[in-house]
């Protein structure tokens, strides 16, 4: 057979993706900037930043405010069932733009990536007190819709391969289909939540005695975690720590 009726030889599929990744490369989530393709979801410099904020922040070890953003009143004033906050960054709009896309777009395994980004900063005296850690519960009809609950995709990242606490989401269920909190201001919220949590008959049996690291993915007035964490109280848990991805 001559060269010129001789097959052409494919392209070698390393050139390919090169090729691939140069004509359409990877966008981060938040800049819409070229990424590379080891980073999941964020370009080099939005990492950077996430990263440094949350090992930067000046955090309240009670409420979980950043004092270098807003001061707080819980030395004077504590109105919660739970012990503390822990919160690992401020609601602004790069964690707007990353909530969306964990909300809305399907993307669970960004809230769990979440959840191993802030697991280094995570206080070991704040878990290792703790039996187990429980996600705030989506209504059915919420997660049947949306097909997973983003809290406890945040809590398995931040606790990853541990012992203890392990993640419980039998303990809690949420009874009322809720309305948005995000229009409503603070009493609205209080009375929006009140009684919408409720042990299950599993969550009764093994309570009683326990601490528990109750997990939300955003915090604003924290109606939503005192209410469950009422619940978990009602019935005999020993004392709640409240962690969550994101503090407003």
């Amino acid at each position: 057979m001559t060269a010129a009726l001789q097959p052409k030889q494919p392209l070698p599929i390393s050139l390919l993706r090169r090729i691939d990744a140069f004509l359409f490369p990877p966008l981060c989530i938040v800049c819409d900037k070229p990424r590379r393709r080891d980073d999941r979801w964020l370009c080099g410099d939005c990492l950077q930043r996430l990263t440094a904020g949350i090992a930067s922040r000046n955090a309240c070890p009670r409420c979980g405010q950043n004092r270098a953003v807003r001061s707080c009143a819980c030395a004077v004033v504590w109105e919660y069932p739970f012990d503390r906050i822990v919160s690992f960054v401020d609601y602004d709009d790069t964690i707007r733009i990353i909530m969306h896309h964990v909300k809305y777009q399907g993307k669970r395994r960004l809230a769990r990536d979440m959840g191993r980004l802030c697991a280094p900063y995570l206080d070991g005296n704040v878990v290792g007190a703790c039996d187990f850690a429980v996600p705030v519960p989506l209504h059915w009809l919420r997660l049947r819709r949306r097909g997973y609950n983003q809290a406890e995709w945040f809590a398995r990242g931040l606790v990853g391969d541990a012992a203890r606490p392990q993640v419980h989401c039998g303990i809690l269920r949420r009874m009322r289909r809720t309305k948005t909190q995000t229009r409503l201001d603070k009493s609205e919220r209080r009375r929006n939540v009140a009684g919408a949590f409720l042990l299950t008959p599993e969550g009764a049996e093994v309570v009683k005695g326990k601490r528990v690291v109750l997990v939300d993915d955003v915090i604003t007035t924290g109606a939503t975690v005192a209410a469950a964490a009422a619940a978990l109280l009602a019935g005999g848990c020993s004392g709640v720590t409240v962690v969550s991805f994101a503090r407003d």
